[in-house]
């Protein structure tokens, strides 16, 4: 099975690309509101796209928060194409990304059942589910302190 091809999203195109595969996964799949998935941190956001043979098939984005933060957020694979390691390939560059942006502390929003996933790439649980959009979530951080 290819790998994806993964770049940031520079163009307009790029980043329909990115919205498609958001609104598949998001708002259809999981049953996000619109006004929950697309945000006022859209344009201060980097954002990845993964393509396989010029389809979009997923998508996260960083973006520095409040407190020195860089935040990973919107990680989504479509279903089709999961299982294949293209969400460990997406988590990879944007960690790759944020540590060429000098980021030293690092978190996000992970859905509950993603917490081994996350854990895997030094991520470490903070505190208790929390509803987002109607899914629960646990914050997970990376920072000097994380092992890993």
């Amino acid at each position: 099975m290819p790998a994806a091809e993964l770049r940031i999203a520079t163009t307009a195109e790029d980043v329909l690309k990115v919205m498609v595969v958001r609104g598949i996964v998001f708002i259809e799949e999981q049953e996000v509101d619109w006004e929950g998935e697309i945000d006022e941190f859209e344009d201060e956001s980097l954002h990845v796209l993964g393509e396989v043979g010029g389809q979009p098939v997923a998508t996260g984005r960083l973006r520095t928060v409040e407190g020195g933060w860089t935040k990973l957020e919107r990680i989504a694979v479509r279903p089709r194409w999961r299982g294949r390691g293209i969400a460990k390939q997406i988590v990879e560059f944007l960690l790759a990304e944020a540590e060429r942006q000098g980021a030293r502390r690092l978190k996000m929003h992970a859905q509950v059942y993603l917490e081994e996933f996350y854990a895997g790439f030094g991520f470490r649980r903070e505190g208790e589910i929390f509803d987002e959009c109607g899914i629960d979530h646990i914050l997970m951080i990376k920072d000097d302190r994380t092992e890993g």
